[in-house]
């Protein structure tokens, strides 16, 4: 095992304590209130938290190298985290305030099984971010130099994060002038779920990124944090439960039925004719 594997271990170690630890506390006085309000908020704290961390705990920092040690590979991917952290967070976070998050109306009244969404919110902090992480624990100076990669995934994760934060402007606009629709236009008509599409996306560009940062071969494992993010999405708790949650409410509308059968459900694509 190679030194820069050793201290990159014990990094994200530290993280990894951190994250739990945050999200236990978080966890202890939820269950303890019943609420949900702190759920969305805390994720994007603890985030933050893990990234501070991880840039405190990287092995030129130890050495007293301060700021100016930072590879552009790793400021980079810290800023894009803490771009994506603060926005997503502070949207989420607004937005339980005004409107209860009923995923958890059942699950906040038994405290064994409300705390199954915060332990998978731990794994969700530490996998998604994985390779950031990772990036942030290796020595600077053993990371190849910025190249066409890199370029790709900045862009990549650019496009990502424009569709998300669009898509949840849009949506959010929408909703509060017409609480009783659904939602068909501006990115929407290219995609049922494209906020989703962008938080995918964005990973996958993270990824491409820190990538050009390994050191060492079984860091490409991280390859996970957009498999899971994707997976985490599409099947568990995004457009699984909003499916359901719409087929519900709109199942029977005609006008609903149509704008299914012509709109891509997750890729962005132009709408089928008819």
């Amino acid at each position: 095992m190679s030194d820069n594997t050793s201290v990159a271990g014990r990094s994200l170690g530290y993280t990894l304590a951190v994250d739990f630890g945050i999200q236990f506390v978080f966890y202890v006085y939820s269950a303890y209130y019943k609420t949900e309000k702190l759920y969305d908020g805390s994720g994007s704290l603890t985030y933050l938290a893990c990234i501070f961390v991880a840039l405190l705990v990287r092995p030129d920092a130890s050495v007293g190298n301060g700021i100016s040690s930072i590879a552009p590979r790793q400021a980079l991917a810290a800023t894009g985290v803490l771009i994506w952290c603060v926005r997503l967070g502070s949207f989420l976070f607004l937005r339980v305030q005004k409107h209860a998050d009923h995923r958890f109306d059942e699950l906040k009244l038994n405290p064994i099984r409300f705390a199954v969404p915060w332990f998978i919110q731990v794994v969700w902090i530490f996998l998604t971010a994985f390779p950031v992480y990772i990036v942030l624990a290796n020595v600077a100076s053993l990371q190849a130099a910025l190249g066409w990669s890199d370029i790709i995934g900045i862009i990549v994760w650019i496009l990502g994060f424009t569709f998300e934060a669009v898509a949840d402007a849009q949506k959010n606009k929408f909703k509060t002038a017409n609480p009783s629709k659904f939602m068909q236009t501006g990115l929407f008509k290219y995609s049922q779920y494209p906020n989703y599409f962008g938080e995918v996306t964005l990973w996958i560009g993270m990824w491409i990124l820190c990538a050009g940062g390994f050191t060492d071969n079984w860091q490409f494992v991280s390859i996970i944090s957009p498999i899971f993010v994707f997976c985490l999405i599409y099947f568990v708790s995004g457009v699984r439960l909003l499916e359901a949650s719409s087929q519900k409410r709109y199942g029977q509308d005609p006008e609903f039925i149509a704008y299914k059968a012509r709109t891509s459900k997750f890729i962005p694509w132009f709408p089928k004719k008819a």
